[in-house]
This record gives C-alpha cells, structure tokens and sequence, in this order.
C-alpha cells in the first residue's frame, strides 16, 4: 500500500521529520534567483519506484520476479523506472555475493535493455559488475532506444560492503534528454561528498537506488543506532530534494534478511523495509510504499528555477547531522578494505566472472 504526498518519510514511526539546519536554511532562502537556470523550461517526468524482495545469487528469478511490477509502472505511464541496489545480485556479507556477480554486459544489462525498449521506457538499477580483478557495485540508466548513459560506480561501498567490493570515483550523473540525472546509490546518500558533489554538477533529478536492511538490534548494535538508520534511509529522498530543490527518487527492496558477519562467528538478521518515495523538487512527498512489494509512479516537476543556489550544509562526514559513533563505520570499511585487497579468491573469481560473455 503506497501513502500520498500527507504522509510522508517516518509516518507511523512515531519519529518525525526535523530537517537539519542546512535544510532549513535552504527552505527560508527559497530556490534560486532568475539566471541561466531559471530561463529554461520546466519539464514534467512521470517516474516510478520498483520494490521488490530479492534472492541471493539467483540473478534471472530476480529480474523475473521484478519484471511485472517494471511493466506495471509503463502501464500508470511511467517513463523512467527505477529499481533497487543489486536487483538480481541480493545481498550479503559473504563471498556469496559473488555468486550473483555479472561481467560488463551481463543478464541485467541485457535485461534492462531489452525490457526498456520494448516498453519505451528509461530502466535504471544497479548490478555487482566484475572488471578485471574487482567486483564493483555500478548504476546503468537505459533508454527506449537501447542506448545506455554515462555508468555509475558506488564510490564509498558500506560498512561490510568493502569487504567485497570496491569503489571507484566518478561525477555520479548520467546525461538525458530530460535533463542531468544524479546517481546516489544508497549509503552514499547519507555522506557530505554526494550531497556537495550533486549540487556542483547542478543536477536535475537524482535517483537514489538502495539495498538497505534493518538489522535486528544487538547488545553492541542499541535499538536507538538501528531506528536512527531506518529513519535515515526512509527520509533520504525527502532530505535530498529539499536541500537540492530537485526532484528524488528511492527504492529499497522489502522481505527478511540474514547474513554472516566478516571474521566474526556473529549472525545479523533483519528486513528490508521498503519505503520507496517519490519527492517533488519543492520537498513535497508525492508518494512513499511500506514494507511490501509493490510500484509506485508519480509525475515530478524538473524545474531548474526551484534550485538551490547555496551550497547544502554538511556535519563533518555526513550529510545530515548525525551521531559521533555512526564514525566507528569507518573502522569496520578500512579492516575490510584491506582484507578485499589482500583477497585472492577475490581477483580469481572477479576474472572468472569478467571474462565470461
């Protein structure tokens, strides 16, 4: 069940919205003033928001499983569609990802573009791409024509993330006829970089694809660290389209989820809990799905004078303010980052994988 644009991020939460003060310094100074962006045309875009519940490693079941609710949205009249982090890949802290791991031009590229033509649509996912002796977590919009754009590779991979795969810079956009299209996959939503980077390339919509469970709270994980992400997350295309003044689009997947913990005999069990939101660029929340499967599709307004001019306001690391400890991530993604470089089983399987067409 999807709510409308009065329900907006975190309802039913009991965790209201607050918007850091960046975000409110943006609300009071209103969108930019006339200039070169503001003489240009608005554009109406009808977008759409996949939420699917994934497998590990079962790479054609996923894209199967996503396909219906893909042809749902061209039906409401959807012309761009976006669908989650790793949609056939699944999600994992093990070796197992690689499992589902793709060489450039693998099922989900093919998929994409074979369902983004047939039903005149732009497709846009992620996918756990091998190059050379590296797994990489990397973004591809296609067109109706077939013709992909600029790809998108996750920059800052997340907590046990690095332990299996690598990130790689970039200007996170792809170009369109409707516009500059900025990519933020998932954690990468949370971080001063992106926030910064988006509004540098001066971006005209951002699309935000995440594989993001709610771990189960642990005597070293408090319940309170488990909400705070979860509300994070859910209120990530809110935050994004308020500070840009673009418009934002998430997804998530949704169903249980259990996965192994690197070097620790520990097991983390969850769920993804949805929360796909469709965000206008003047902040207002146009759409925002639960727990469950499901599409949503709304149209958004590509407006270059509702822009900010100021630079959004950024608290050290992070994109929003956030609590001092979430920095012990940073202990966790180095460990791991040495490990996935010392891997190599990791530089075997990743050329196993890359050199299959």
């Amino acid at each position: 069940m999807s709510r409308r644009c009065g329900d907006g991020p975190g309802a039913g939460s009991g965790l209201p919205f607050v918007p850091p003060s960046g975000m409110l310094v943006a609300m009071l100074k209103g969108p930019s003033t006339p200039g070169s962006d503001a003489a240009a045309s608005a554009t109406r875009l009808r977008v759409g928001a996949v939420q699917v519940a994934c497998e590990n490693g079962r790479i054609h079941a996923n894209l199967a499983g996503a396909l219906p609710w893909v042809e749902q949205a061209a039906e409401r009249g959807a012309e761009l569609v976006l669908l989650p982090e790793f949609l056939a890949a699944g999600y994992v802290f093990s070796a197992a990802i690689w499992d589902g791991a793709e060489p450039r031009n693998g099922p989900t590229v093919q998929w994409l573009r074979t369902h983004a033509r047939r039903l005149r649509v732009w497709l846009g996912a992620t996918f756990l791409e091998a190059e050379g002796a590296d797994f990489f977590n990397t973004f591809v919009l296609i067109g109706p024509d077939g013709e992909e754009g600029q790809r998108v590779r996750k920059q800052t991979p997340a907590f046990f993330e690095t332990f299996f795969t690598r990130g790689e810079a970039g200007s996170h956009t792809t170009s369109t006829p409707f516009g500059k299209v900025g990519v933020g996959i998932c954690y990468e939503n949370q971080l001063a970089f992106l926030r910064r980077l988006l509004h540098q390339q001066n971006v005209d919509l951002v699309l935000m694809p995440h594989s993001a469970p709610t771990p189960a709270p642990r005597p070293y994980l408090p319940r309170y660290f488990v909400e705070l992400w979860d509300r994070m997350v859910s209120e990530a295309a809110l935050a994004t389209a308020t500070e840009l003044g673009v418009p934002a689009v998430m997804t998530n997947k949704c169903g249980a989820w259990s996965s192994p913990l690197p070097l620790t005999p520990d097991t983390w069990n969850g769920v993804f809990p949805g929360n796909a939101t469709i965000v206008d660029g003047d902040g207002t929340v146009k759409a925002q799905l639960g727990a469950e499967p499901g599409v949503i599709v709304e149209d958004v307004l590509l407006d270059p004078a509702r822009k900010r001019r100021v630079a959004p306001a950024v608290y050290g690391r992070w994109s929003r303010p956030t609590p001092w400890f979430a920095n012990t991530a940073q202990l966790v993604e180095a460990e791991g980052a040495l490990w996935y470089a010392l891997s190599r089983e990791r530089r075997r399987r990743a050329r196993e994988v890359g050199q299959s067409r």
